[in-house]
């Protein structure tokens, strides 16, 4: 018997359902990306269910992430071109004026959960454009039903070796 999310998830963080694209999708799963980048989202630590977009989308993916990096959009495009081979250009392009790099801690892979499966357990499944709280007590239902589901491929990506990179690019106070 598989282990479970529940044996993963940690009660004293944010749990969230946020969605992604199948390319970068793919790229965490794998452990190439490391970092995800934002115009907005959360400023703490969280762990989350991605789902997957498409037309073959579901959630897919538990991650736990560590609070965000704040800094220049250049420099964060800088800090991605150093961990994952980011176009430094497209992640400004994409930043604008100001955002956030997430570093991704870990990630278990979820076989993909359908938006109609979703919905049998939660008739108001939609997928997320940015993200929704799973700890709220509407959502308590399909939180448990994602906590029960088996995981394969688990990850922790090696911030440790990293940070000397982000001390290099961002300072000794990233956060």
């Amino acid at each position: 018997m598989r282990p479970t999310i529940q044996t993963l998830y940690d009660p004293n963080l944010p749990t969230i359902l946020f969605s992604l694209h199948p390319l970068p999708t793919e790229q965490i799963r794998l452990g190439e990306k490391v970092l995800e980048y934002r115009k907005h989202f959360l400023k703490h630590a969280f762990q989350g269910f991605v789902h997957m977009t498409g037309a073959h989308g579901g959630v897919t993916l538990f991650v736990r992430c560590a609070q965000p990096l704040t800094a220049a959009p250049a420099k964060l495009a800088q800090l991605g071109q150093q961990l994952q081979h980011d176009d430094p250009q497209a992640i400004q392009a994409y930043l604008g004026a100001a955002g956030i790099a997430i570093p991704i801690s870990a990630v278990a892979t979820l076989p993909t959960l359908s938006a109609q499966t979703l919905r049998t357990v939660d008739p108001t499944f939609v997928a997320p454009r940015t993200f929704v709280y799973l700890d709220k007590p509407q959502k308590q239902a399909l939180l448990a039903f994602l906590l029960s589901q088996p995981y394969t491929n688990y990850l922790e990506n090696d911030w440790c070796a990293r940070i000397k990179t982000v001390r290099a690019i961002l300072g000794n106070c990233a956060n």
